[in-house]
């Protein structure tokens, strides 16, 4: 009996050691087999370099405003056709949306590239410099989209190791449109992009000239803010500049508005929570002799939370009532949300975090604070889990145009990094749902 219990726990002990060698094993060809991606990834990114400029200079040289980014729409679904996607085009009006199934069954992602220009005239004396006078590609989108469709052409070529589905998104709008209307991503998913597939999780960037190229930055939770505009009319009453008396000076009591509602950021607002309240334009009065009967005021709100935001709405609605019954003026105002924070999915941003490091090394993933710039991907933040990372574009050592500037010219190396740590980032999470 006791032999054939030693002979019984040496047969367990055997096949014991045999399951954990070969889950040993398993673990380690998985971790090679990711190796291996990576190490083709790079190679093929960095052998469509060429192609990669000429894409981002063509659209850059002809950059289209929000919601009229037909040709930039054309071009683009014509070159995700070729690499032999399943194309939508017309989403939002101008939006594009291609589908690429891999060879393995798996979750569905989203990779996401804003479209639109600003009304910026461009001095940068770059050869590709844009040809649509009085807009410009300043807050690099062409760099965005060109990221996005470099990532497209070398995941089509990869997808027979790809568990899962990925959806590329190519979205008007994200500056936003004058009237305050609903934005591209708000456009887009309430005509479905996130549907048909179902995407599951979205990964985005964004270009920032404060990093140098081969960095980025990223933080979990929120990484860019809430943006609201605020427009004011005050109303008051003309009469001669040398009668005051006989007048309600809507200038005047304009003045004192800007003043107090600094009192909401510096005085109302917790000093641990980060706010902007700025009023970036006043029109009011005729001429130098006349009490001015009407200022129009606009301006712009930053926060990272709602409770900060509905503070900030509420506390300047009062403000403008105490000028009405201390000064006698009228007032028209609206506070209109642009888009919600940006914010992280903690679980994405911890796997691509060390993913990040190991590509680009530990010191050029930075853990920003959050900035009070906003985007229009927070509308995909807010409905599915997110990462959105700043994509370093700065040259070292020389000074840097920043980004809605008429001089921005990105560095070209970020259309390696880009499409390098976007495909990472996609294998990785979908690698980690199968």
């Amino acid at each position: 009996m006791k032999q054939n219990k030693i002979i019984g726990l040496c047969f367990l002990f055997v096949m014991v050691s045999v399951l954990f060698f070969s889950y040993d094993m398993e673990l380690n060809a998985g971790t090679a087999n990711k190796d291996d991606i990576y190490s083709v990834l790079k190679q093929k990114i960095e052998g469509i370099q060429p192609e990669a400029l000429k894409v981002r200079h063509h659209l850059h040289e002809f950059p289209e405003p929000c919601f009229k980014e037909n040709e930039t729409s054309k071009y683009i679904a014509q070159y995700l056709r070729k690499l032999g996607l399943e194309v939508t085009e017309g989403i939002a009006g101008t939006g594009v949306k291609a589908v690429l199934k891999g060879a393995k069954p798996g979750r569905t992602i989203g990779v996401r590239a804003d479209m639109d220009a600003l009304p910026i005239t461009e001095n940068t004396d770059l050869e590709f410099q844009s040809k649509n006078n009085g807009f410009m590609h300043a807050c690099g989108h062409d760099v965005h989209m060109t990221n996005g469709l470099m990532s497209a052409r070398i995941l089509s070529e990869m997808k027979d190791k790809i568990h899962g589905t990925i959806v590329f998104i190519f979205q008007p709008c994200e500056e936003g449109t004058p009237d305050g209307s609903p934005s591209g991503a708000d456009r887009m998913i309430a005509e479905g992009v996130l549907e048909n597939p179902k995407i599951e999780a979205m990964l985005g960037l964004h270009v920032m000239p404060d990093y140098p190229v081969g960095t980025v930055a990223l933080r979990e939770g929120p990484l860019m803010a809430n943006v609201a505009s605020v427009f004011i009319s005050i109303l008051g009453k003309a009469s001669h500049g040398a009668l005051p008396h006989q007048g309600v000076d809507a200038i005047y009591a304009a003045s004192m508005a800007v003043v107090q509602f600094q009192a909401l950021i510096s005085r109302m607002k917790d000093p641990n929570e980060r706010a902007v309240l700025t009023i970036g334009k006043m029109d009011g009065g005729v001429r130098l002799n006349v009490i001015a009967d009407r200022v129009d005021m606009e301006g712009t709100v930053r926060t990272f939370s709602f409770e900060v935001q509905d503070m900030i709405r509420t506390g300047i609605e009062n403000i403008l009532k105490g000028l009405q019954l201390s000064l006698g003026i009228t007032y028209e105002y609206r506070f209109e949300n642009s888009s919600r924070y940006v914010k992280n999915d903690a679980k994405m941003t911890q796997m691509v975090l060390g993913l990040f490091k190991k590509i680009l090394g530990e010191s050029n993933v930075v853990i920003t604070e959050p900035m009070t710039i906003g985007e229009d991907f927070s509308a995909y933040s807010h409905k599915i889990p997110s990462l959105f990372f700043f994509l370093g574009v700065g040259t070292k050592g020389k000074t840097m145009e920043k980004i809605h500037s008429p001089g921005f010219s990105p560095d070209e190396k970020a259309l390696y990094y880009g499409p390098l740590l976007l495909t990472s980032a996609a294998f990785e999470m979908l690698d980690a749902g199968h």
